[in-house]
């Protein structure tokens, strides 16, 4: 496996202003516990093999859970090395590991049973969120740079907008719909083209320290690290900043923007 070398861009800050934001989506911006998680998963099974015995597929509530365990176990291993993969083909190695002769359409389907599942066991939106976005927007383009696992970054658009905070972003890097994960920098340039903006005029503002905080500094941003809920990323030295909570990131950013 390749490992990713930290190199870290060296940029004189004070004579550039902020031009553009981008967020994480787990953790930073929406909170999910063990306990949420745990919860969605047996709604995922569950639905899973509805539509499976539905559509007369002979496989147990057993045989699904073990499916979705190896659907997992597969993007958690690409994630370790960097690298993104779609949420159709964690569900082609469903089918494989249970044996069955799926069609396009019943692994449609079955990312559909997926992405109800997390809107039924949603993470919860961070407090302030909502009102300290609506202010940011007004003042900087916005954008979302996130790894995903087993929910689609189709659904992730779907709860953002049911809370009512997907219009306050213009740009989207879902790391199913790509090749890549943080912290590959093409993740943070592709998104900052998207918000016209360069690596030197743009934050990023996460919660793992080797994927957000080494991921934006590689490619030249800065980098706050959102202690809210991941409290226990030990060394903060390379951020710019660590904020726990969003009542005080609008003043942070305007300290980094001067």
């Amino acid at each position: 496996m390749k490992s990713i070398i930290y190199r870290f861009y060296t940029v004189e800050w004070k004579h550039l202003m902020l031009k553009a934001i981008t967020f994480d989506f787990w953790q930073t911006l929406y909170a999910d516990s063990d306990k949420n998680w745990r919860k969605r998963q047996a709604i995922r099974v569950k639905r899973c093999h509805t539509y499976l015995s539905n559509c007369g597929y002979a496989c147990s509530l057993t045989d699904v859970e073990f499916g979705l365990e190896e659907a997992y176990n597969l993007v958690s291993s690409l994630w370790h090395k960097h690298r993104g993969i779609s949420v159709k083909r964690c569900m082609e190695r469903f089918a494989e590991v249970l044996q069955l002769q799926l069609q396009d359409a019943d692994l449609d389907q079955l990312i559909e049973c997926l992405g109800a599942a997390f809107l039924e066991a949603p993470p919860i939106i961070m407090p302030y969120v909502k009102p300290v976005i609506s202010r940011l927007s007004k003042s900087y383009p916005l954008g979302i740079i996130s790894d995903s696992a087993l929910t689609p970054g189709s659904f992730a658009r779907k709860l953002m907008e049911r809370d009512g905070i997907l219009q306050f972003f213009t740009a989207f890097t879902f790391s199913d719909e790509t090749d890549y994960t943080k912290p590959q920098v093409v993740q943070f340039h592709s998104t900052l083209a998207e918000l016209n903006a360069k690596p030197a005029e743009a934050v990023h503002i996460g919660d793992i320290f080797r994927t957000d905080i080494v991921g934006a500094k590689n490619a030249g941003m800065k980098a706050i690290r959102f202690a809210g809920f991941n409290k226990g990323e030990g060394d903060d030295t390379l951020s710019d900043a660590v904020v726990d909570d969003y009542r005080k990131l609008e003043t942070t950013i305007a300290k980094l923007s001067k």
